[in-house]
């Protein structure tokens, strides 16, 4: 009950739109998960669900199915998107890619907590997408 009243009221605000623009799509769903996660109550109670997670199969099971799966799959199919309009290489991995994005964000939040900032969203968006983006032809 406790875990769906916490994820229930954090997963509306973080569906992507399709701009037709990719990193800027992306962009306004990690600054509002890091305006979320990275202050209180959020934060905590997130930074708790996750290590409950790590020795709770329950807790674990849960929060994949109600909060990380919804949210993976949120971003996949906008990054699927974006490959099929150009936006990203042929080749690109959108799984990795995710992996990718949403890493450094839980390295901030759950091993350094160091601030998790709309610029350093936009620090992850550029370094990333440096080499995603689709590459000129000869």
């Amino acid at each position: 009950m406790f875990l769906d009243a916490v994820l229930g009221s954090i997963t509306p605000g973080l569906a992507h739109r399709d701009t037709g623009d990719v990193v800027a799509d992306l962009r306004e769903v990690m600054v509002r998960a890091v305006d979320l996660l990275g202050r209180p109550p959020w934060g905590p109670l997130y930074q708790a669900l996750i290590g409950e997670a790590q020795h709770n199969p329950e807790v674990a099971a849960a929060l994949n199915q109600r909060f990380i799966q919804p949210q993976a799959a949120d971003t996949l199919a906008r990054l699927k998107a974006a490959k099929e309009q150009g936006q990203l290489s042929p080749d690109f991995d959108v799984d990795l890619g995710f992996e990718i994005l949403s890493g450094p964000l839980y390295v901030r939040l759950l091993v350094t907590q160091q601030p998790l900032t709309p610029a350093y969203c936009d620090h992850v968006l550029q370094t990333v997408f440096a080499g995603m983006g689709p590459q000129p032809h000869p």
